[in-house]
């Protein structure tokens, strides 16, 4: 398959997966306030939904609506410890990679329709001069937020797949 044809498959479905966080986002809030029935839409999904929880904590790395520990948390009350962590790994890698190559492809006029204008100040310097070892320390902490940092980081250097990895690492 061609180079090109691939970029336009990935873009399609990353703007049929914001279209989709758009159109459910207050209905994901809501989803999220009321644990039970959290649970209760995730699992009416069948055979299917690790995949749906895969997609939401995806969409919720790219839009941010609730926080990410939120979605950790009801990931593992619904399938376990074990299962919950992997479906919520997977959909955090997913959502970073995302935002990264959102980032990397569409620059800074893009990064500032997603962050707040006071945290791309805080994190913008500090990510592109301290490198990894630096975001590494960012998704460490759990009161720091993440997501703005994925956007930010992928307007750094830094090779995607550095920034998956220590990401991954960061949050688990």
């Amino acid at each position: 398959m061609k180079k090109s044809k691939i970029i336009f498959n990935f873009l399609a479905i990353i703007i049929i997966l914001l279209a989709l966080g758009v159109y459910f986002w207050q209905p994901l809030i809501d989803l999220f306030s009321n644990l039970p029935r959290f649970k209760q839409f995730v699992l009416s999904f069948g055979i299917l939904a690790p995949i749906i929880l895969i997609v939401i904590v995806a969409l919720q790395v790219l839009l941010a609506p609730i926080p990410g520990q939120a979605a950790g948390l009801v990931s593992g009350l619904i399938f376990g410890p074990i299962l919950g962590t992997l479906y919520s790994m997977i959909g955090l890698i997913i959502g970073s990679y995302i935002a990264f190559f959102l980032s990397r492809k569409f620059g800074r006029p893009l990064v500032e329709k997603f962050v707040k204008k006071g945290t791309l100040q805080k994190f913008d310097h500090f990510s592109s001069e301290n490198g990894l070892s630096a975001l590494f320390l960012v998704y460490l902490l759990p009161a720091l937020p993440d997501e703005a940092i994925c956007y930010i980081a992928g307007l750094t250097k830094i090779r995607i797949r550095s920034l998956v990895l220590v990401s991954t690492i960061g949050r688990y």
